[in-house]
């Protein structure tokens, strides 16, 4: 008996095994029938998606490591989204080199979750503070690089805990979060990523290059990113743009969505790390562009839901800034002040000036000879010097400080005294003296 049952095992084991070995990995429908595929790359090659509008939903139905880069290629529209509980795409320890998720084709799109959707994403990069096990990469978690490629992001979707300390000598690999950079700095169709929903979390660029830049997510070069909605926290860059962070190439708008600053609670801060590299640190939440000057602008505070902020790239200037103005420059209170300084100064000087000048006006009409038997009281001289000077009625009241009305009753004495009927006859009559 013993033995019959020894024979059965013998003949089910293989069959056990065969059934943990192809256990699905993924699936998708076609026409109506559904696919199972035992690996996410197989999924992908089996893919049929129209466009963007229309993609092929791949669910993913177990949790995978990551040992290749997930590649979107030319013209490649695809969703992924969890089946059967939450799911996560990790990176695997042979994968240090490249993005997890590489969306480079020509005419691409790489939707990740869609909007109710039941369970949950993670894309990680599986660094977990130095503890055992703990991936320090050389690329970021996703690069969007195509042209006319679009990344969009949904609700309930992480991209998280990504840490990359690469030199960086390839396009692919700067940033930590979501790197864009069009495909040859192409213009005219530039690569996007489209931030509905999700977070962006726990990513660190910590890169040994020119760009240690923006932790959540990086623009270098040409590339568009919106955002919609979701939130952008507890990254952290080296130099500048912790959550965020352009260069004057770049295009960022923002409609919705959260990007958390220094003025955040612990955990949800986005962060510019201090040390002896870079001693000047800013752009806690937000840097656009690179370089330290005067046309940086930058955000160390939240940038809250319902605050828009606009920054238009251009290839030769500095962009143009629409909703939002609440942006800082490096040295712009300092500069303020020096200009309210000169400003002040150049006031008392004009003010001094035109004071004395008002004296010596009445001081020369005090002391105007006008004609021997001709007798003009004090204010009647000045008001004589004056006109002499081609001085109008209301100038004179202006500079004598009084009304219009004054000066025509001294102006009419004058006449009178001196026999003529008008200023013009005391132009041709009299030359003024002093």
């Amino acid at each position: 008996m013993i033995n019959k049952y020894l024979l059965l095992l013998f003949f089910l084991l293989p069959i056990f095994a065969f059934t943990e070995t192809f256990a699905p990995a993924a699936s998708r429908m076609e026409n109506g029938n559904i696919y199972y595929y035992t690996s996410l790359h197989e999924a992908l090659e089996a893919s049929t998606g129209i466009c963007i509008d229309n993609p092929d939903e791949i669910i993913l139905l177990l949790d995978m490591i990551m040992d290749r880069p997930i590649e979107i290629d030319d013209r490649m529209h695809i969703r992924l989204v969890p089946g059967g509980g939450n799911r996560i795409i990790q990176r695997g320890p042979d994968n240090i080199e490249f993005p997890v998720i590489w969306v480079n084709g020509e005419l691409s799109s790489l939707a990740l979750g869609k909007q109710n959707m039941e369970y949950e994403l993670f894309i990680d990069g599986g660094y977990l503070n130095d503890q055992p096990g703990s991936i320090q990469a050389h690329a970021p978690l996703i690069y969007v690089s195509g042209l006319d490629a679009k990344l969009v992001l949904y609700d309930k979707v992480f991209l998280q805990n990504n840490h990359n300390i690469g030199t960086g000598l390839n396009n692919y690999q700067f940033g930590s979060g979501v790197y864009i950079r069009t495909n040859n700095d192409n213009n005219s169709r530039q690569s996007e990523f489209i931030m509905k929903g999700g977070t962006i979390r726990g990513n660190t660029n910590n890169t040994r290059n020119s760009y240690p830049n923006g932790g959540g997510v990086l623009i270098i070069g040409f590339g568009i990113f919106t955002m919609e909605g979701g939130i952008i926290m507890n990254n952290t860059s080296q130099s500048q743009g912790g959550g965020f962070n352009t260069q004057v190439s770049g295009t960022f708008k923002k409609t919705g969505g959260i990007i958390y600053g220094t003025d955040a609670p612990g955990g949800y801060r986005n962060t510019v790390m201090e040390g002896s590299d870079y001693p000047v640190i800013y752009g806690h939440a937000v840097n656009v562009q690179h370089s330290i000057s005067q046309t940086l602008r930058y955000r160390d505070d939240t940038i809250r839901e319902n605050e828009n902020l606009t920054y238009l790239g251009s290839p030769t200037g500095n962009g143009v800034f629409g909703k939002g103005e609440k942006w800082s420059r490096p040295g712009a209170g300092l500069n303020r002040l020096i200009l309210i300084c000169i400003l002040t100064a150049l006031a008392l000087i004009i003010s001094i000036l035109i004071y004395l000048r008002k004296k010596q006006l009445k001081e020369a009409a005090i002391n105007n000879t006008v004609e021997p038997g001709v007798h003009l009281t004090p204010r009647e001289k000045e008001v004589f010097n004056l006109l002499l000077s081609g001085y109008t009625a209301r100038q004179i009241a202006k500079t004598l400080q009084l009304s219009v009305s004054s000066i025509n009753f001294h102006s009419q004495n004058i006449y009178h005294k001196l026999g003529i009927h008008s200023c013009t006859e005391l132009l041709t009559k009299f030359k003024k003296t002093s």
